[in-house]
């Protein structure tokens, strides 16, 4: 449990430590903002935290079963699949089992690679926020700790859906929707984000309707089939999948809350105003709908997406409702708020277990 709680204080340290910018996701004419040694430094130690982490996880038993029955033969039928079936093979991930199968290195090339792709878009997208600590530390009780290290193929669609967010606001769509692509590949669930990507763009309202509708009817053959029906099949994620959907889908709803009350306040351009309040509007519906499908493992998996906007939201909180005087008490209350979260999950969730205690196979090697 320590190394959670490091990784909690250094991202808390530097949240309440930084000072407040001109945020790039607001402007369209900032070019995006690169990585500097220090935020490389900790793209680099959030891979190597992710992909060298040992028996962590509630899925790493059937992910390194998985691996051992990988067969390179039936990755070179998969590649001549159609497109549809093609990206229902998740072949993106696909690829790196293949990878780490010629390589015979095993499961941690595959996890520090899908961790590094994580990083770099989680990071790229914080370094485009007012406060990229803050948004880090957002990120650090479930998106990094429980979804990095559980859900290896959506945390790597997450990576790329968040560079896909990035170039959205700054009004590249057809980026964006490349972006989504790419991260579709490791989890076919993404795709179904380009349709909302279509429809709250610029251009003409008939061709965004018109190429949405596709997208969607072509969503739908990916996700909402018999796939859907096996999408957790025979994995532990199934259930505390179910058990905690509530609660996650509270802590998106939150952030929603706080950016619909004061829309007009956040200094946003209409294409980051657009996607935000978009992605706000869904949180809230997925929390109803929660009510009608409790069960529901689909609402809760593609809720997940809808993540980066308490990363947004917050690291715009301290502006947007405490102003140059009473900022630092909401990054204290925020940074308390987190830290609750944080332990109230690795203490009474009913899967924590999975993730404790954290093992490195750096360590492991070392003793060994």
């Amino acid at each position: 449990m320590l190394p959670y709680w490091i990784a909690f204080l250094i991202a808390a340290t530097g949240a309440l430590t930084e000072r407040s910018r001109l945020p790039a996701l607001g402007l369209q004419t900032q070019r995006p903002r690169g990585l500097n040694g220090t935020w490389w430094l900790v793209a680099v130690g959030l891979a190597l935290f992710i992909g060298l982490r040992h028996e962590v996880g509630g899925d790493w038993g059937n992910y390194l079963n998985n691996l051992a029955e990988f067969d390179a033969k039936s990755f070179k039928d998969t590649l001549a699949l159609s497109p549809i079936q093609l990206l229902q093979s998740d072949p993106g991930y696909r690829l790196l089992e293949w990878l780490a199968s010629e390589l015979e290195v095993g499961i941690y090339l595959v996890n520090t690679i899908g961790g590094a792709l994580f990083a770099f878009g989680l990071v790229r997208f914080c370094r485009e926020l007012p406060r990229p600590w803050l948004a880090l530390l957002v990120s650090i009780p479930y998106l990094v700790i429980v979804v990095s290290l559980g859900y290896t193929r959506q945390a790597i669609a997450l990576g790329f859906v968040m560079l896909a967010f990035s170039a959205f606001v700054r009004a590249s769509v057809v980026k964006a929707c490349v972006y989504v692509l790419l991260g579709a590949l490791f989890h076919k669930s993404a795709f179904a984000l380009i349709p909302l990507l279509i429809l709250i763009g610029k251009g003409s309202t008939f061709v965004r309707l018109t190429v949405a509708s596709v997208f969607i009817v072509a969503a739908t053959s990916l996700i909402y089939t018999e796939s859907l029906l096996a999408f957790s099949s025979g994995y532990i994620e199934a259930a505390y999948q179910s058990e905690g959907a509530l609660v996650r889908l509270a802590m998106n709803a939150l952030p929603a809350l706080l950016l619909l009350f004061r829309c007009h306040r956040f200094p946003l351009t209409p294409m980051a105003r657009s996607l935000w309040v978009s992605l706000a509007y869904l949180a809230l519906a997925a929390l109803l709908l929660y009510f009608v499908f409790p069960s529901s493992t689909a609402i809760d998996r593609m809720a997940l997406y809808v993540i980066p906007l308490q990363l947004v939201v917050f690291a715009y909180v301290p502006l947007v409702y405490g102003g140059s005087r009473y900022g630092i008490f909401l990054r204290l209350g925020l940074t308390l708020y987190l830290a609750s979260v944080m332990a109230v999950w690795l203490f009474f969730a009913t899967h924590a277990y999975a993730w404790l205690p954290y093992r490195s196979a750096i360590f492991l090697a070392l003793w060994d």
